[in-house]
């Protein structure tokens, strides 16, 4: 059979088919091999590449059919297939033949009798390339300043006279009309009249659509449903859903970046009723499913300069009803670095924290944390326990500050001597973040401000810890194959000598989260003896380049340079460390796994000639 396409009066009759798979018979037990030829009709890689991807025949073509039926139906199915992506490509003049040896595969019967292996051609003509010709709109949003410009216009997306017709352009353009709409608080706007027709002698396609806005709404009533631990009450305060406002979709996100906030939940929606109530007004349902109130989990890591390290953690969701959490945690590290019946060469960390959500208001969290650690780094030993409690705000989606009171005892020995601290301080932090994926980024940039007014009492001494990071991510392919990354980050410490701050609120660089090739804390000031000492300061800079080799493997070329300074403020007279290296990513729901190898460019006598870390998420 050979499925030609013509005049379309309603071709998107057609376009619903583009998320629709013909389901496969199940006919018989009995598996159906074959073997298949695709063929385009004319040279285009990128076309024929998509083409094949469409196609179940041929992406599919390592999975065997369960019986004939079930290869036939996968065969009829091709045809809307195939044609779903010639209109992606703007071509609505194509043809599409397929066969099943040598038979049109809607002639045969689901018990046919064909070979085993059965020969299977499938030979696409995409004809000419369309372009868009005559486009009316009727019942577009007004323009609002603040209200529409962050929804693009059918124009930007490419719906304009000459552009090429691709449809996705049309159902893009069809959602960006009812977002504005619906921005403007029309939240039953939707598009009441669609006819998009194909001029096969002009190669053009017309599209005329007709906007159906609906009245203006106000938020009405919330329902909760679906919770068991939880507090209905407390879990429709937390979406802080407007009642009795305008409706306005950024309410409806917030609302679930909330819930996905409390970590309770499964499953999350907020569904908007089908009618409007008698007052005009638009209910709301929160369907949730809760996830089990206790978790346990264990991880680890592993670097052949910093050694191994293994961690648990033990954590209740929802101790009253209010999605409180509280985490117990502990971690081992330094394995292998020394002798491993030596115990007391390892380091250890031990804490707990308790997070309650939506103190005051629905974006305020308080947190409580206490801890105690022992860490044993070739540039000092620390022995410190701390208690902190603060409060956490979201601003904004992407602006979140936080505030705590601290303070913490601490013993030290390093180069310069051992000594005693106890630091009361007061740390606040600003951080922005407009990155698309936390794990695995590909756009957004993400900077952090955090300042740290202190005052030692052993030593008397007063002042502010500082420091600023800042990294953004930029893509060169709509595919996100290609990626550059690059981070930067700088501190300082003011109002203390460097003999009198404990080393672990000192700077150092080097490890994989500054410097890779370089061991954990290894890069600072140096005595004349030859031994680091953390600075007062620090600089450190990367860039990456992520390449995307398939969909689950990246190579990621990079290069790291920084270093600590004895002074308040970065002395880059001084020689900066350089690391480089390669990574391999392999990307899985839950994040990339990272492999980075390392070698340090300008090392120092001690430094190690290789480094490789291993880790989930991207290394920044």
């Amino acid at each position: 059979m050979v499925w030609t396409t013509g005049p379309a009066h309603a071709l998107f009759d057609l376009f619903g088919l583009f998320s629709r798979d013909a389901e496969e018979e199940e006919v018989s037990p009995d598996a159906h091999p074959y073997e298949i030829t695709f063929t385009l009709a004319i040279e285009d890689d990128a076309l024929e590449d998509r083409l094949r991807s469409a196609s179940q025949l041929y992406a599919q073509r390592d999975q065997i059919p369960p019986s004939t039926g079930a290869l036939i139906a996968r065969a009829r199915g091709d045809y809307q297939r195939l044609l779903a992506a010639l209109y992606a490509d703007g071509r609505y003049g194509g043809s599409i033949d397929i066969e099943i040896d040598g038979v049109p595969p809607e002639t045969l019967a689901p018990d046919a009798e064909l070979p085993r292996p059965v020969s299977v051609a499938v030979t696409v003509d995409p004809g000419p390339v369309f372009a868009f010709g005559d486009i009316d709109i009727v019942g577009r949003a007004p323009v609002v300043p603040d209200l529409n410009d962050e929804v693009e216009t059918p124009e930007e997306i490419g719906l304009v006279a000459g552009e090429r017709a691709r449809s996705r352009v049309v159902l893009r353009s069809e959602d960006a009309l009812v977002a504005q709409w619906r921005g403007l608080s029309h939240a039953k706007a939707g598009i009441a009249e669609r006819r998009v027709t194909a001029r096969h002698p002009q190669h053009a396609v017309d599209v005329a659509l007709r906007v159906e806005p609906g009245p203006p709404v106000r938020f009405g009533a919330v329902e909760v449903t679906g919770t068991e631990h939880m507090n209905p009450d407390f879990v429709r305060r937390q979406a802080a859903i407007p009642e009795g406002e305008p409706f306005h979709p950024d309410d409806i996100e917030r609302a679930q970046e909330q819930l996905r906030r409390l970590r309770v939940f499964e499953s999350a929606r907020i569904v908007e009723g089908e009618e409007l109530g008698p007052d005009g007004r638009l209910p709301m349902s929160i369907r949730v499913a809760e996830r089990p109130l206790r978790i346990f989990g264990v991880g680890g890591a592993i670097s052949t300069v910093d050694g191994g390290s293994a961690e648990a953690y033990w954590q209740h969701r929802n101790l009253f009803g209010q999605a409180e959490r509280l985490r117990v945690e502990g971690r081992v590290g330094g394995i292998g670095t020394g002798r491993i019946d030596d115990l007391d060469s390892y380091n250890y960390f031990a804490g707990t924290t308790f997070v309650k959500p939506g103190v005051f208001d629905p974006f305020t969290d308080f947190t409580a944390h206490a801890s105690a650690r022992l860490e044993n780094l070739d540039t000092y030993r620390d022995r410190t326990a701390l208690a902190r409690a603060g409060l956490a705000r979201r601003f904004t989606p992407q602006l979140r500050g936080e505030i705590s009171a601290n303070v913490e005892r601490s013993r030290i020995e390093d180069p310069l001597g051992k000594r005693d601290f106890l630091l009361v301080s007061a740390p606040a932090q600003l951080t922005y973040d407009t990155r698309d994926d936390e794990m695995n980024p590909t756009e957004g940039v993400r900077a952090m401000l955090r300042a740290e007014p202190f005052h030692e009492v052993e030593f008397g001494n007063t002042g502010v810890i500082s420091e600023a990071q800042g990294s953004t991510y930029h893509a060169f392919d709509e595919d996100n194959r290609f990626i550059l990354a690059g981070r930067v980050a700088v501190g300082s410490i003011v109002g203390a000598p460097r003999d009198e701050m404990p080393a672990s609120r000192l700077f150092f660089a080097g490890g994989g989260g500054t410097i890779r090739g370089y061991a954990y804390r290894s890069v600072g000031p140096t005595l004349p003896t030859g031994e680091v000492v953390g600075g007062r300061s620090y600089f450190a800079a990367s860039a990456e380049l992520r390449t995307r080799v398939t969909d689950q493997i990246g190579i990621v070329p990079f290069v790291d340079v920084g270093s600590a300074f004895a002074s308040s403020f970065p002395d880059f007279d001084e020689e900066l460390r350089v690391g480089a290296g390669i990574g391999v990513r392999y990307y899985t729901a839950l994040g990339p796994i990272r492999l980075d190898v390392a070698v340090p460019v300008n090392p120092r006598p001690w430094d190690p000639t290789v480094a490789f870390y291993v880790g989930i998420g991207q290394a920044f």
